[in-house]
């Protein structure tokens, strides 16, 4: 004795049923599935935007602060550069004085020799004499205001010459690959 067992028949309306419930599970998982990739898409974006945001908000605070130093560093040089400059001014004008009490005090005393002559000869002879040391006068004072000048421009340039060598450094080595 067998038994037939002949499988249950199932009805359109069962089959339409589970098909819709089937469809539904499949849907649902989708959209839980696709929400969550968005999510943590959102997150990954969120996470890399707030760092790479981060990482440009510190390089320009380090841009800045470098700008900042450079800017005060320039100052300095030139303020060096500036009292240099004075310092040489002030030596030249003091030079220039000093030739010129000389010169006044030389050729007072060329006059006082010229009323005291008693002879063309004398005059002639004290002539010679103030040209020679009026000669050497000029000659004596432009070498000594040459090498003040020389000193000032040396003291001047200095200081711009070191900032503007640390520039070029300092910024030659932020594009240096």
């Amino acid at each position: 004795m067998t038994a037939d067992t002949k499988p249950k028949a199932t009805s359109p309306a069962n089959n339409a049923a589970e098909t819709f419930e089937t469809v539904t599970a499949v849907g649902k998982e989708t959209i839980e599935t696709v929400i969550t990739m968005s999510t943590e898409a959102a997150q990954e974006g969120y996470k890399n935007a707030s760092a790479y945001g981060k990482e440009r908000l510190d390089a320009a605070k380090d841009g800045y602060e470098k700008a900042a130093a450079a800017g005060k560093e320039n100052f300095d040089a030139c303020a060096a550069a500036s009292a240099a400059a004075l310092a040489g001014f002030e030596a030249f004008f003091d030079q220039m004085l000093t030739y010129t009490k000389r010169a006044t005090a030389e050729n007072t005393d060329i006059v006082q020799k010229f009323y005291a002559a008693k002879t063309p000869q004398e005059v002639v002879e004290l002539q010679l004499e103030a040209v020679n040391n009026s000669v050497n006068r000029v000659v004596a004072q432009s070498t000594e205001l040459n090498k003040i000048t020389a000193n000032t421009v040396a003291k001047t340039v200095e200081p711009l010459k070191t900032q503007f060598d640390s520039t070029v450094e300092t910024f030659s080595k932020s594009f240096a690959v």
